[in-house]
């Protein structure tokens, strides 16, 4: 008899602690990623993008909205909401550039854009805001450049987005739109994205938690409270002694 109500005892709260992570999981989940930008004249090499890219400040995001409607679907809102021409400054090309694949399976958790903007002055001062699309799904900020001096319609002043997706970007298929914004009074100028260009759309990306062969099997397990993780089970095996000398004290009694 008291085994078979210490038993009872332990199957009631051991789900109980085994759905404490997942429901955090599903509660405190972000994206995360990091971006830098830089002139295309400056020509950097991969060990200084790599090692810029390692200095950058983590941007913290609400998490991806995979469910959802976005302006741009239908083919007359993109006539209204869209568009790469805005009186005297236009967005002569953009291109992508997918770098990172780390497990091969065609899924790249590092990209950078390209941004040729041109304007019919000598000089004008410009940033821009990037935004992903999941799977036709609404557009999520990922990224904002640094603000650019672009000069008539040289080539020279072409500017780079290069991101690295951390975490909350599962694979799939990624748009990318392109906001223009003038940097001296921060003012939406335009919008550019796979309606007007090709090459940002359909994307194939993924965040690097996905892009890592060893995630899929973890070593270790890291106790974290109040934090943002991939929802990691292991730490409630910790509270495994306590529920055990509760159920021992249990027993005990009803023996008493």
């Amino acid at each position: 008899m008291l085994f078979k109500k210490t038993t009872i005892l332990l199957a009631l709260l051991i789900p109980g602690f085994l759905s404490v992570p997942v429901i955090a999981a599903e509660t405190g989940d972000t994206r995360t990623s990091k971006s830098i930008s830089f002139t295309s004249s400056a020509e950097l090499e991969t060990a200084s993008k790599d090692s810029q890219l390692q200095q950058a400040d983590v941007d913290v995001m609400a998490p991806l909205s995979e469910q959802g409607f976005r302006i741009e679907s239908t083919v007359m809102a993109s006539h209204i909401t869209t568009g790469y021409y805005y009186s005297e400054i236009t967005l002569y090309d953009a291109s992508t550039e997918l770098i990172s694949d780390f497990n091969y399976d065609g899924f790249y958790h590092r990209f950078s854009i390209a941004i040729d903007i041109d304007t019919i002055y000598d000089t004008a001062y410009v940033y821009t805001k990037l935004y992903l699309s999941y799977e036709g799904g609404p557009w999520d900020h990922f990224a904002t450049s640094e603000n650019y001096h672009i000069h008539g319609d040289s080539e020279l002043d072409t500017f780079i987005i290069e991101t690295e997706l951390h975490d909350g970007y599962p694979p799939g298929y990624y748009d990318v739109r392109i906001e223009v914004y003038d940097a001296d009074y921060n003012e939406w100028l335009f919008s550019y994205g796979p309606y007007n260009d090709a090459s940002l759309a359909a994307l194939p990306l993924e965040d690097s938690y996905y892009d890592n062969d060893s995630a899929y099997y973890p070593v270790e397990t890291e106790v974290v409270v109040g934090a943002h993780g991939r929802g990691s089970i292991g730490w409630w095996l910790l509270t495994l002694p306590v529920v055990l000398a509760m159920i021992r004290r249990l027993s005990a009694k009803f023996v008493s």
